[in-house]
């Protein structure tokens, strides 16, 4: 799989020196256990957990292996058309003003069971689209931060709520945890958006901070309509009913927006769970993603959803030039690739198919 520049053993990069004004610059990275090297043998201690989780919602469902995460999605042919990038937003070669790039999403719940849309959960909105030097993957999250703080929490609590019924993992968490940073990560899970707000209506982020070229930036996309809810009506697929119909009339569209880095007090690099606020980092507008008008049923997209949903692999570790930073960042690697091994699916990045016929 390729990647974006790797810092050396034991190096801790930096971006150019904090003399340097411009805003997205300044940025470090630091490592779990302190160094490049003893945070690449804890992500090797821990990453069998995602294969644990995978074996363990298997079992339960009486179903195959699936993702650890994002279990249940749908898939959509979408379309990124690029800005002029102002002179205060990120740079990147493979994203250059005013193209077009094409791809395919997918909209999913973010459990690791496939249960109705209408249960409290967190929704994703993954991305690939096929640019001048391959395919470049995006991955968003309806909320603006994670629960966890680190891959080692976020592991332990994914696990203990698929092994325990939810009333129980939750005690689990608080005595794993202890009380104050327990309630801290069952509050953050409960304050999940409204689950009937429909997948296009309502903005996704990163979560996590990426470098282009020397800064460093969030990534988020907001829907140019008002928020709409779906009404279930006992449907446990309500939401991608409601996209299916919404796509057969018209496309959709979010603005791509970049937060870049302030400093490490505001917009912190190594830790997901805070938020980046709006008013310090404000939103870039760098081009607008589409997801096109398109007949979900057809004989092409049906084709296409077999092919994300059964080998398809989402990863933001697959172009240079766009390196993850953070944490929970570095991780996603190495824990999509063990969920992808476990599944049978594509573990390096695969062209975008030829979608013409979908749009």
């Amino acid at each position: 799989m390729a990647r974006g520049p790797e810092p050396t053993a034991d190096a801790v990069p930096t971006s150019p020196p904090r003399g340097v004004d411009r805003v997205g610059t300044g940025w470090t990275e630091t490592y779990m256990g302190g160094s490049v090297g003893a945070e690449r043998a804890l992500f090797a201690r821990i990453v069998p957990q995602v294969r644990r989780i995978q074996e363990i919602v298997a079992r339960k469902q009486g179903a195959d292996p699936r993702r650890a995460f994002h279990n249940k999605g749908v898939a959509v042919a979408v379309r990124l058309d690029m800005g002029a990038v102002p002179p205060d937003g990120p740079a990147t070669d493979f994203l250059r003003p005013g193209a077009t790039y094409e791809g395919f999403g997918r909209f999913s719940r973010s459990q690791s069971f496939r249960r109705p849309d209408d249960e409290r959960d967190q929704r994703g909105f993954a991305l690939r689209i096929q640019t001048d030097v391959g395919p470049q993957d995006f991955l968003f999250s309806n909320t603006p931060a994670s629960f966890a703080r680190d891959p080692v929490q976020f592991l332990k609590v994914a696990t203990i709520f698929a092994e325990s019924a939810r009333p129980v993992a939750a005690v689990r968490v608080v005595l794993a945890h202890g009380p104050r940073e327990g309630i801290r990560v069952l509050l953050s899970l409960l304050r999940a958006p409204d689950r009937r707000l429909t997948f296009t209506s309502q903005p996704y982020w990163t979560r996590g901070a990426f470098q282009f070229g020397d800064v460093a930036a969030r990534l988020l996309v907001r829907p140019t309509t008002a928020p709409r809810q779906v009404d279930a009506n006992d449907d446990p697929d309500a939401l991608t009913s409601d996209l299916r119909v919404e796509l057969r009339q018209r496309p959709m569209s979010f603005e791509l927006c970049a937060q870049l880095f302030v400093d490490e007090r505001s917009t912190p690099i190594e830790d997901s769970s805070r938020v980046w606020p709006e008013s310090v980092a404000v939103p870039v507008v760098l081009g607008t993603v589409v997801v096109v008008q398109q007949d979900l049923d057809s004989v092409e997209a049906r084709d296409l959803a077999g092919r994300v949903e059964a080998s398809e692999a989402f990863s933001p570790s697959i172009t240079p030039g766009l390196r993850p930073l953070g944490r929970l960042n570095r991780i996603r690697d190495d824990a999509y690739r063990a969920s992808a091994v476990r599944r049978g699916a594509t573990t390096g990045p695969s062209r975008v198919p030829d979608i013409g016929h979908i749009l």
